[in-house]
């Protein structure tokens, strides 16, 4: 949510839930840093009146029964492969694995089995849908916040996002010029952090830049 009355919203719902004892409030949102900002930043009136829950991924095992089961209630199957193979491409993320099993999902007539070949092509029919906002989103970017984009792309495991092996490899320069690019990138909700790294929220934006890489090798 963007507003630009100053604190005025913020400082209406701290008397409403000061007023309000018996009534308990969750504050949901997939704009993260704006949630963080309202409950962890000094100057709002809303500091420290809130405790975190971070809701992170869904693990494949609780994937595995909810989607075999829902495609073999259409007469569809799928195997567990399959679900582990296209929970590695969302990462368990709710939105991004509903919207792939979806895409599957109408690939397959009633009767059938999912083949390796219909998640592929789930995939693809994913990118080219939004290859066109990719696009533009990629070339409005600076090129460090291109860079940081790359480098979190294309790095398998936990990224140490301002360790000088990561800026090096990557032509980062220094923490400082991370931490701006990393900052800019927040904003924009382009990426996320959680106690432990920085990574790219949208999962297919992520396979895109992996696809423009290996076919361009472009920073």
């Amino acid at each position: 949510m963007d507003y630009d009355s100053g604190d005025r919203v913020e400082r209406s719902l701290r008397s409403i839930i000061q007023n309000q004892p018996e009534v308990g409030y969750i504050f949901m949102g997939s704009r993260k840093h704006l949630i963080r900002d309202m409950f962890l930043n000094k100057s709002r009136p809303l500091y420290r009146s809130a405790g975190h829950y971070p809701l992170g991924p869904i693990d494949v095992s609780h994937w595995q029964t909810f989607i075999r089961n829902k495609f073999s209630q259409a007469d569809k199957e799928i195997s567990a492969q399959l679900v582990d193979q296209l929970c590695a491409y969302t990462e368990g993320h709710p939105s991004y694995t509903q919207q792939l099993c979806h895409a599957i999902w109408g690939r397959v007539d009633e009767g059938r089995t999912v083949k390796h070949s219909d998640v592929e092509m789930g995939v693809q029919q994913l990118l080219q849908r939004e290859s066109y906002a990719y696009t533009i989103l990629w070339e409005s970017l600076p090129l460090n916040q291109r860079r940081l984009l790359r480098g979190l792309a294309l790095e398998n495991s936990p990224v140490a996002t301002f360790s000088s092996a990561f800026a090096s490899k990557y032509s980062l320069g220094s923490g400082s010029s991370i931490q701006r690019a990393a900052e800019g990138l927040e904003e924009r909700d382009v990426i996320e952090r959680d106690a432990k790294r920085y990574f790219i929220v949208d999962r297919f934006f992520k396979i895109w830049l992996r696809k423009r890489e290996s076919t361009l090798g472009l920073a």
